[in-house]
Parts: structure tokens; C-alpha cells; sequence
């Protein structure tokens, strides 16, 4: 192979390029590294402080002691009994000598249960005031009825001394337990020293005095909103011994109860919403939801022992369902919300639906109740929207326990008349079909809470909604009919009307379950079968027997048709619904 030719200049200009290259991308390495940012230097990681646990409230729990000192009280108290029957009986001490005993111990209990509550054990004292109030009490009542030093008016008066300074220690040591406990020895005052015969008015005075004596105690002790057991015993107490009172009282002496009625309304009022000068009175509305029904309910009483007309009792009605509207805007300033404002109005509401039935006749007392109910029951979700709970909790409870007796009435009353020998009861304008509505739609607003509460309300909506309305359609139907059907019972087409209306109402609420989750569903779709398979054995057992040929075919061609049209609209739905 012959050799290249060789360029002698080639080798010395390729040596300077290369250093001309080389100077080249030394100086554009240094310009990019000069306009990059300098790498940043980490951030120290600083160590997260460990939450702090919050100590949990402690839990108000009575103690051993405060439990073996009442336990003890109460057998102290048989115990005393037992002694002074057995002294007696042996004739060991005298009357006197039994009587400066029993004011000895029961003053010594009493004055060492105020030192406790005085100082750092309120509820031992709570509990050994109960003793020394009882003891003195019975010491009171052994020497007025048992050894006649003094009239029964005397012993009566001591003891309502003797519960005044227990109210007034109450007062002293903030103390609603012990005002619950003086609360209970004023009240069973009364029974103790009661000799028979007619002091309604007396008692009546005796008990508006102790109200508004223990009424004082919050204000002293600028506390009392919370004292639930002293406010409900107030209240339920009292309102238990009136009543008697105005179911018993002599017409003569009828108007001047009637007048201290009134007093004792106001009162309770006081209680309900004033206690609690630096605090907010608790479940006041409920409190005075009880107070305006007794007062109600005893003013009726009254009212007839006066021999007035029924029909003027429509007045005093319609004058408390005033008070309860004029109450909504001083409320609100007391309480500081609207917390109120749903019991009063649904209160108000209930009233003026009893002045219509007092006013016209009392068979719509049964729509009455009903109205009550579901006036409280609205309250009573409409005040679920606040943060007062308890206030929506005792509404719900009442407006159950009102749709319970509008539920009785219904079947009891309004069923028993579902046909009046010869003639029909209006459709659709009757008090049994304003019974069942209004109860429906109560326990209705009822089932939307849930719980156990929930789940009756449902059962019992099923119920009455679905037989209310199969009723109303058969007495539609039995009303179109020419000549109508003697006799109580129901015609053939009426009947085959409500096996119609059962299955329509299954099929419905079963279609309606599909769309629904959970809960709702299962009791919805179980309901829908339910009523369908009602509908069909009433089809089978009752309504082929009565029926003819026409009928027959209608009933089968009905309930069949409601069967297959949901089970149709129930497959397009599914299919929407996967498309």
C-alpha cells in the first residue's frame, strides 16, 4: 500500500483550534455556572410538640358515702318510728319526755347536716337533712294528732317554719338538693296534718305561699337554673295536691280557687323561666308546657263546679293561648334565643284548637288532641335546628304521649262509628277522619328522628295513615251507592274499596323503598309487603265470600293491576337508573 501524502502544516494549525475550543467551553461552563442559583441549604426540621392531652371533666358520681349515709337516713327514720311505738307500748317514757326527744334528735341532725352543707360535703348533708327534717316533722305531727298538745293549724305551721329555714340554708349553701329536700317536707305537710273535710281553699293559699318562698331561694343564691329535681318537684307537686282540691272544692268556694288557679299559673311560670339570675334556666319550656295543660285542664274543673255554660269555657282558653304569644318576645330577651319561641307558638296553636271543640261540641276533642300533637312535634324539630337538644327531646316525648291518645281515641271512638245503622258519616268531613290525619301526620314528623322513638312512630303510622284512609274511601263509596247498605257493616263494593286502597299503598311504598338506602329502605319495602299481602288474604278470606261475579272480577283485576303496573315501574326505574 502505497503511503499518503503527508501535509506538513496540517498538525500545527489542528493544535491551536483545539485550544480555541477548549478556552470556549471553559468560559461557557463558567457563565452557566455564575447565572445558576446556588443550591438552597436545607431547612432545619424542627421537632412537632406532642399534643397535650385535655384532661377529660370528671364525672359527678355520689359516692359510698353519700349512698350509706342515705340509706342510712331512711332507716333511721324507721327505726324512730319503730322506738317511740315500742316506748309506748312498754311505757318507759311519758308523752312529754317522747315529744323533747324527737325535737332533740331531729335538731341535732338537722344542725349537723347544715354544717355539712356549709362547708365541702353537700350531698352527706343533702342526705342526713333529710333525716333531721323527718324526724322533726313526725315529732310535729305525734304532738298535734297523737298527744294533743297543740291544734293540727300549729304542728302545720311549725313544720312550714321548720322547711323555711331549710330553704333558707338551701339559699346559703347554693344548694338544690337541700331546696329539694325542704321542698318535699312543705309538701307532705299538708298530708301529714290533714283532718278531712273542706280546706281546699287553705290548702290552696298554704301552697301558692310555699311556691313563691322557694322561689326566693335562687334569686339568694343567684343560681337555681340547673336544679332540675327542685324544679320538677315544685311543679309536679304542687299540681298533684290542686288537684283534688279542684275536683272536690265547694261550689261556694269555687270562684276564689278559680282566682288562686291563677295565681299558682303565674307562679309556676316563674319557676320555669326566671330561676337563675347569672345562669339560664334549664328545660324551661317544658316546665311550662305541663304547667299550662294542668292549668287548663283544673280551670275545666272548676268550671263545671260553677255550673257555667261549657261552651264559655272557650274564653279563659283563648285567654291563655293570648298569654302564651305575649310570652314569645320577653322570653327571647330572657333567654337569649329563640329557644322558646317554638314551644310557645306550638302551645298557643294548641289552645286555640281547644276553644273550637269547647266552643262548638266536644266530640272534635279527639282533632284536638291530634292538633296538639302535631304542634308539638313540628316544635320539636324546628328546635333540634338550635343546640338545646333537651328542649327537642322532652317536646318530641309529649308530642308522642298526645299522638298516643289521639291514636286511642281514634280507635276506640272514631272506628267503633264507622257506619251509623241506617247513614254513612260524611267522607273525608268527620272528626274520626280529622283524628287519623292528624295523628298520621304527628307520628309522621315523629319517625324522622330515628331511634327507638322513630321506629314506633312508624309502626303506628303505618296503622293508622292506611286505616284511616281505607275507611274514608269505603265510606265514599257506600255514600255513592244508591240505595246505601243498612246495617253497620260495610257494603260489598266498600269492602273490595279497601282491600284497593291496601294494595295500592304497599305497592307504593314498595316502590318508593327501592330508591331509598338503609333504614329507610327495609322498613319501607317491608311495609310494602305487608300491606300487599294484607290486601290479597282480605282479597282471599273476606271479599270472595261477599262478593258477585262483577265484584269478584274487579277486586282480582284490581289488585292484580296495582302488582304488575309497580313491579313495571319498578324494573324501568332499575333500568334508568344502570343506563
Amino acid at each position: 500500500m502505497a503511503d499518503l501524502p503527508q501535509d506538513p502544516t496540517g498538525s500545527q494549525d489542528l493544535a491551536p483550534r483545539v485550544a480555541r475550543l477548549e478556552a470556549q467551553v471553559a468560559w461557557l461552563l463558567q457563565q452557566a455556572q455564575a447565572g445558576a442559583p446556588a443550591p438552597a441549604a436545607p431547612m432545619p426540621v424542627r421537632p412537632q410538640p406532642r399534643p397535650v392531652p385535655v384532661p377529660a371533666a370528671p364525672r359527678k358520681e355520689l359516692s359510698p358515702v353519700v349512698w350509706i349515709a342515705g340509706i342510712g337516713a331512711a332507716i333511721f327514720l324507721f327505726g324512730a318510728i319503730f322506738f317511740f311505738r315500742w316506748a309506748i307500748q312498754q311505757g318507759w317514757v311519758g308523752a312529754e319526755l317522747r315529744f323533747i326527744l324527737g325535737l332533740l334528735a331531729g335538731g341535732a341532725i338537722s344542725a349537723f347536716a347544715a354544717r355539712l352543707l356549709l362547708g365541702d360535703s353537700r350531698r352527706l348533708g343533702v342526705a342526713l337533712l333529710l333525716a333531721g327534717l323527718g324526724t322533726l316533722q313526725f315529732t310535729f305531727r305525734a304532738g298535734a294528732m297523737a298527744y294533743h298538745f297543740y291544734p293540727a293549724a300549729l304542728g302545720l305551721a311549725a313544720a312550714a317554719l321548720v322547711t323555711l329555714l331549710a330553704g333558707g340554708l338551701a339559699a346559703r349553701g347554693r344548694s338544690g338538693g337541700a331546696l329539694t329536700v325542704a321542698l318535699a317536707s312543705g309538701l307532705a305537710a299538708p298530708l301529714v296534718f290533714s283532718q278531712g273535710g273542706h280546706h281546699e281553699v287553705a290548702l290552696a293559699i298554704y301552697l301558692a305561699v310555699l311556691m313563691a318562698a322557694a322561689l326566693a331561694v335562687p334569686y339568694l343564691a343567684r343560681a337555681g337554673g340547673a336544679w332540675h329535681g327542685a324544679r320538677w318537684t315544685a311543679l309536679v307537686g304542687v299540681w298533684l295536691l290542686l288537684l283534688p282540691a279542684c275536683a272536690e272544692v265547694l261550689k261556694a268556694d269555687a270562684g276564689l280557687l278559680a282566682l288562686i288557679l291563677v295565681l299558682h299559673l303565674a307562679l309556676a311560670g316563674l319557676w320555669a323561666w326566671l330561676p337563675g339570675r347569672e345562669e339560664t334556666p334549664g328545660t324551661p319550656t317544658v316546665l311550662w308546657l305541663v304547667a299550662s295543660i294542668l292549668g287548663t285542664t283544673y280551670g275545666w274543673l272548676l268550671w263545671k263546679r260553677l255550673d257555667l255554660a261549657p261552651e264559655t269555657f272557650a274564653l279563659p282558653v283563648l285567654a291563655v293561648a293570648a298569654l302564651n304569644l305575649a310570652l314569645v318576645k320577653p322570653l327571647r330577651e330572657r333567654m337569649a334565643s329563640r329557644r322558646a319561641d317554638w314551644g310557645l307558638l306550638a302551645l298557643a296553636a294548641g289552645h286555640l284548637a281547644l276553644a273550637v271543640p269547647v266552643a262548638l261540641a266536644w266530640r272534635w276533642v279527639g282533632p284536638l288532641w291530634g292538633a296538639f300533637a302535631l304542634g308539638l312535634a313540628w316544635a320539636s324539630l324546628k328546635a333540634e335546628d338550635s343546640e338545646f337538644s333537651e328542649e327537642a327531646t322532652a317536646l318530641r316525648w309529649l308530642a308522642a304521649a298526645l299522638a298516643l291518645l289521639t291514636t286511642l281515641r281514634w280507635a276506640f271512638h272514631g272506628l267503633d262509628g264507622l257506619f251509623f245503622h241506617n247513614r254513612v258519616m260524611t267522607p273525608f268531613l268527620n272528626p274520626a277522619f280529622a283524628e287519623g290525619a292528624l295523628a298520621s301526620a304527628a307520628w309522621w314528623m315523629l319517625t324522622r328522628r330515628g331511634g327507638p322513638l322513630g321506629l314506633v312512630s312508624f309502626l303506628a303510622l303505618e296503622v293508622v295513615a292506611n286505616v284511616t284512609l281505607a275507611f274514608e274511601a269505603a265510606r265514599l263509596v257506600q255514600r255513592l251507592q244508591a240505595p246505601a247498605s243498612p246495617g253497620w257493616a260495610p257494603s260489598r263494593a266498600a269492602s273490595i274499596t279497601m282491600t284497593l286502597v291496601w294494595a295500592l299503598s304497599g305497592a307504593w311504598q314498595w316502590m318508593r323503598g327501592l330508591g331509598q338506602r338503609d333504614t329507610a329502605r327495609r322498613a319501607l319495602m317491608i311495609a310494602g309487603y305487608a300491606w300487599m299481602g294484607i290486601a290479597s288474604l282480605k282479597l282471599i278470606v273476606s271479599d270472595l265470600d261477599r262478593a258477585d261475579t262483577p265484584l269478584r272480577a274487579l277486586a282480582f283485576l284490581g289488585v292484580g293491576g296495582i302488582g304488575m303496573a309497580a313491579a313495571i315501574l319498578a324494573n324501568r326505574q332499575r333500568s334508568g337508573e344502570v343506563s
